[in-house]
């Protein structure tokens, strides 16, 4: 499977009208924009036009000890800024508490906020403060060990608990693709995340077999933080975008049709 390089915005372009809203994809943890090409390429045959930024201190050679969460806020704030139409934010997991930042600083350009898998972080928390003590454990221990602080995630988690559905060699080839994750946004206490106040709808994709944190935790543990979100359920594990990339373009594409009815203009394959 050709993801691509591993840095910068990949950007699907389809042609299609300015007035349809394009989807910026938003990766998560140890990711990098090159992990949506799959579902790219999905929503490109369905007339869909894409985004997918790397967020800074991804990808290959960069800087990773003095990342911010609020660096990874500029990276999809200059990838919007690049787009002039309509957008729909879509955040992975850790990219939830991206895209909720993103949405309040930028509501006016906001469509739609569809929270894959995703962490729905209130003012004042951390990510950290949903994760399960075992979970915070490895993090810090994995950051304590290497000279920037960054966290490898080790091939045995990511098998058992990210790509579960996946078989043996394409679970091997995914996390290949994998890059270390600076440790300290994990960690950041969030201003301006919570979104309250904000009439933007939403959107939950929630994914039947994610094992990355014990049951419920992301529906409805996180989902029932957003005012009545459209929920979509897939048959899948965390690792959708790249184990099940045609299920998971059409969720979304049914996460916009829901959020978005009045429309009309996008439908499910």
């Amino acid at each position: 499977m050709d993801l691509g390089d591993d840095g910068g915005v990949f950007e699907a372009d389809t042609g299609a009208m300015n007035t349809q809203p394009t989807l910026l994809l938003v990766h998560g943890s140890w990711h990098t924009g090159a992990a949506w090409a799959p579902v790219q390429a999905h929503l490109a045959s369905a007339g869909v036009h894409s985004l997918a930024p790397t967020l800074a201190g991804h990808g290959a050679g960069v800087d990773r000890a003095g990342v911010a969460h609020d660096d990874y806020v500029t990276s999809v704030l200059d990838a919007m800024a690049s787009e002039p139409g309509p957008v729909v934010l879509v955040g992975h997991s850790f990219g939830g508490s991206v895209i909720s930042r993103v949405a309040r600083l930028r509501p006016e350009r906001c469509e739609g906020l569809i929270y894959y898998s995703a962490f729905v972080p209130r003012d004042g928390e951390r990510v950290a403060d949903s994760l399960p003590e075992s979970l915070i454990s490895f993090l810090n221990d994995a950051a304590a060990s290497t000279a920037d602080r960054s966290i490898a995630l080790p091939y045995d988690l990511f098998r058992g608990a990210f790509a579960n559905t996946a078989d043996d060699a394409t679970a091997t080839a995914l996390h290949r693709l994998l890059v270390a994750e600076p440790h300290a946004p994990i960690f950041e206490t969030l201003h301006e995340a919570g979104l309250d106040g904000l009439d933007i709808p939403s959107a939950y994709v929630h994914c039947r077999h994610d094992y990355t944190l014990p049951p419920g935790a992301f529906h409805p543990g996180q989902s029932s933080r957003l005012r009545a979100p459209a929920l979509i359920e897939v048959d899948s594990d965390h690792e959708a975008l790249i184990t099940a990339p045609h299920r998971l373009a059409s969720a979304l594409l049914g996460a916009v049709a829901a959020i978005e009815p009045a429309r009309g203009r996008l439908v499910v394959p």
